[in-house]
């Protein structure tokens, strides 16, 4: 009888790690096309091509293209018509639909002490 409590045990330790590991942020691969929500909702696109290309649509403007690399929390985003230029950007996966990534599109006021907002992505 002790067997099988043990072994029911480590199966639902088995099936909870599971089903955690599936929204652990380090594994977690951005695919597909984000549409921003926050701010303002459905201002801004972001399409991860493939796991180094991405491209920004903006409304009423042209897609611009970039290639780029996620370690940690920071993603590096080369654009891919100057490739002298690079931005640096503090990224917040939440789980495989949905992300926040620092503000790279609105302005931010320099004496706001909290100058560093977020833009917010769903799929």
């Amino acid at each position: 009888m002790k067997n099988f409590k043990l072994i029911g045990l480590l199966i639902l330790i088995g099936i909870y790690s599971s089903c955690n590991n599936d929204d652990d942020a380090n594994s977690l691969v951005l695919s597909g096309i984000y549409n921003e929500i926050l701010p303002f909702s459905g201002t801004h696109q972001l399409n991860f091509v493939d796991n180094n290309t991405l491209i920004l649509k903006a409304r009423n403007s042209t897609d611009e293209q970039f290639t780029y690399q996620i370690n940690d929390n920071i993603i590096m985003l080369n654009p891919t018509w100057d490739l002298s230029q690079s931005w640096e950007l503090e990224i917040n996966i939440i789980n495989n639909s949905t992300f926040e990534i620092q503000n790279i599109f609105y302005a931010s006021i320099p004496e706001d002490e909290n100058s560093t907002q977020f833009v917010t992505f769903e799929k």
